[in-house]
């Protein structure tokens, strides 16, 4: 077997239209060629090119929403590709928006991401190799957490490099939970039609009480609050 062609995978993620349309699918969502175009900022047919190419290669997946066609990414691999990416790109200024909570595919990203990945181990939530602690598991299921969430093969928890904190923030099937049981609870609710995500005032109450967070904003988006990790354990998601 050869060497992986990573040359062309690379030219594929080089072109700014191509990474601008990526970037705009990391959240998870299915966007129209229409809405990709206006994201890379480039003409309808232009668009159509970029798009053949990515679907070609398997980066991107193109799915019907009733009678249009909708493209998205192809699945975690390729989000875990952009991020690592964006973690080694040279630094950009965010929007205080994005920087503060974004979701990153499937799961929270951000200065709330960064947080929440740092409560979980400091609770003693997760074992240092990221693997579910006992504690953790019974904080799991106390939060409604499905037994078959533990049985997949693709990693449970892992640290993913935050590119605009260049820290780690929770990634995997726990991260996933999390934030839809964020949104679910109305912890948590999306920016208009970006990856920005905004606190809610209960989310507020919530991530104080069950993670010692405080996500009140403050000169860096968002400072942690001091609570006495015992105090934390056994709460629920």
């Amino acid at each position: 077997m050869g060497e992986p062609d990573i040359a062309s995978a690379a030219a594929l993620f080089g072109d700014p239209a191509r990474a601008a349309m990526l970037l705009a699918l990391l959240d998870s969502r299915s966007l129209s060629a229409g809405e990709l175009a206006l994201a890379a900022n480039v003409s309808p047919q232009s668009a159509s090119f970029h798009l053949s190419k990515l679907t070609e290669a398997r980066l991107v997946a193109c799915v019907r929403r009733g009678r249009n066609q909708v493209y998205r990414l192809s699945g975690p691999a390729v989000a875990r590709a952009l991020e690592a990416l964006a973690a080694l790109a040279p630094r950009a200024a965010a929007k205080p928006q994005l920087r503060a909570a974004r979701s990153c595919y499937d799961h929270l990203a951000g200065v709330a991401g960064v947080l929440l990945h740092d409560s979980i181990l400091r609770l003693g939530y997760l074992n240092s190799d990221y693997s579910l602690s006992g504690t953790g598991r019974s904080w799991f299921m106390a939060g409604g957490g499905a037994e078959e969430l533990l049985l997949s093969r693709s990693p449970f928890a892992r640290p993913c490099v935050d590119w605009t904190e260049r820290r780690p923030h929770l990634a995997g099937r726990l991260a996933a939970f999390l934030l839809d049981r964020f949104l679910q609870q109305g912890w948590m609710a999306r920016t208009g039609n970006t990856r920005a995500l905004r606190v809610t005032d209960r989310g507020l109450r919530g991530f104080e009480r069950e993670y010692g967070l405080n996500l009140r904003g403050g000169e860096h988006g968002y400072a942690l609050h001091t609570i006495h990790d015992r105090s934390l354990q056994g709460r629920r998601l």
